[in-house]
């Protein structure tokens, strides 16, 4: 069982693999650090032990290690929470995150399961930047170059930094004149802001025929271990060849592959 953040009220564990060789104690150990984790107040050793279904003595000498190492902290109550070392571990790990590595086994399962082309990147700058694309393996398509520097408003990729970056960043990029690329460029600020909307609503941005008639791009977002805006994911293909169901096939695929990535980072 785990603490509800919003309810207080204990929940299941849910989403933990299954593997071969596991060591009990440190497993236990792991369990009780994601229950104070996911508590919004300190716990004490009685709750503790009713939580992980284990003996209170067990329990206490679980903290007592812990507290040792400075993996929990001790309050002024008498309860638990968790310890500052523990910052300093979360502060390692995230100098560590290489998003185009982590990210490149999902890029290709993506590219692979939908036979389209690939793009993830990141906002440097106030620029859109790709940092890795995936060609598909049997693709007659080929995706135009793009400057995205320009085109915030009429990419998937662009997009998805307009609707879930930062308020300078919009503020900045929709300040300026909006070009107008082809018929279905969206170029004012009224349709901008519908747009945003829409996205923010769905989790998906599209653009379909508004950089380049014919061509049709799919985005998601990626988000960090803090909840913000990390990088963006798109699928490119030509409008001809989504037919409905086509859409919708891989708009799913997409959304979960962007999530897979958000949560291998943190998320």
């Amino acid at each position: 069982m785990i603490h509800s953040q919003l309810s207080g009220e204990p929940v299941s564990i849910s989403g933990k693999k299954e593997f071969a060789y596991t060591v009990a104690s440190v497993d236990r150990a792991i369990e009780l650090l994601l229950l104070l984790e996911s508590s919004a107040r300190d716990l004490g050793v009685t709750e503790l032990s009713k939580l992980l279904g284990v003996q209170k003595s067990t329990i206490h000498n679980l903290l007592q290690t812990l507290l040792a190492r400075d993996f929990v902290r001790q309050t002024e109550s008498g309860k638990f929470t968790l310890g500052f070392r523990l910052m300093r571990l979360g502060a390692s790990a995230a100098d560590r995150l290489d998003l185009r590595r982590i990210a490149g086994p999902v890029l290709r399962e993506l590219a692979e399961m939908t036979n389209e082309y690939v793009l993830l990147a990141v906002l440097s700058r106030q620029e859109v930047t790709i940092i890795d694309s995936v060609a598909p393996q049997c693709s007659t398509f080929i995706v135009p170059r793009i400057d995205f520097a320009h085109t915030f408003h009429c990419t998937a990729l662009g997009k998805i930094f307009l609707a879930f970056g930062g308020e300078q960043i919009r503020q900045v990029i929709l300040s300026q004149p909006l070009t107008r690329y082809t018929a279905f460029t969206l170029s004012t600020a009224e349709e901008i802001a519908a747009e945003i909307a829409r996205i923010r609503s769905q989790g998906i941005a599209v653009s379909c025929n508004e950089t380049i008639e014919g061509v049709t791009c799919i985005g998601a977002p990626v988000f960090n271990a803090h909840g913000s805006l990390a990088a963006a994911v798109s699928i490119s293909s030509a409008s001809a060849r989504l037919s409905n169901d086509k859409y919708e096939e891989i708009t799913n695929i997409l959304k979960n592959k962007a999530a897979e990535i958000s949560r291998m980072i943190g998320y």
